[in-house]
């Protein structure tokens, strides 16, 4: 019987020590250890809309015509050493510009009937011809100025910069001029003869 007794109470000392050192783990956790297994998530996943980029505004320059026109004057123009040219013209040269205010400086704006003097435009053609000397026959197209020829001579136009405004009246001048001069033979003395006329007149619309 002392045995029995000594063997339960043995048992219930051993059940007792198990049951105090093991510690069986909740099955769930309490709510603050919860939060504490939250992972907080980086910056780089979260989602973020991309910046809305406005595109670039593009300025608009819209080229408005010059309220005025002139043939450059003579000096404005780069010198390439050419005094006079047999064949077709430049009609952008320096020798078609000076041939050109030539002929409405000693020639057209001395017979005017008009108040108002013309000024060369632009020159549509050109052409030279060695004859007795060199024959220059140009077609330039023209318009009335914004100088009177009782208040400015035809020799200055150029220096009292008049020029053509768009409205007044335009009009195509065949030109005719013969050059001779002492700087292609010495012995020839400096001679011109300037033969204009009046071709056609035209409006702004006119395509030339």
């Amino acid at each position: 019987m002392s045995s029995f007794f000594s063997l339960l109470l043995f048992s219930t000392l051993t059940c007792n020590v198990f049951t105090q050192n093991i510690q069986f783990p909740p099955l769930r956790s309490d709510p603050p250890i919860a939060n504490q297994m939250v992972i907080p998530l980086s910056n780089r996943f979260l989602m973020r809309g991309s910046p809305v980029v406005n595109p670039p505004l593009r300025s608009v320059i819209s080229v408005q015509p010059l309220p005025y026109q002139v043939l450059p004057k003579t000096e404005s123009l780069p010198d390439d050493g050419e005094t006079w040219h047999e064949g077709p013209l430049n009609t952008e040269s320096r020798l078609a510009a000076r041939l050109t205010w030539k002929a409405f400086e000693a020639d057209i704006n001395q017979r005017i009937e008009n108040e108002m003097m013309w000024v060369p435009l632009r020159v549509l053609s050109g052409d030279g011809q060695v004859v007795s000397g060199v024959l220059y026959d140009l077609k330039v197209l023209a318009g009335t100025s914004n100088c009177s020829r009782y208040e400015v001579n035809a020799y200055t136009i150029q220096e009292r910069n008049c020029v053509h405004f768009n409205g007044p009246k335009r009009a195509i001048f065949n030109i005719m001029i013969t050059e001779r001069s002492s700087t292609w033979n010495p012995f020839v003395p400096d001679w011109e003869r300037i033969y204009s006329k009046l071709d056609r007149e035209v409006s702004d619309n006119d395509d030339l």
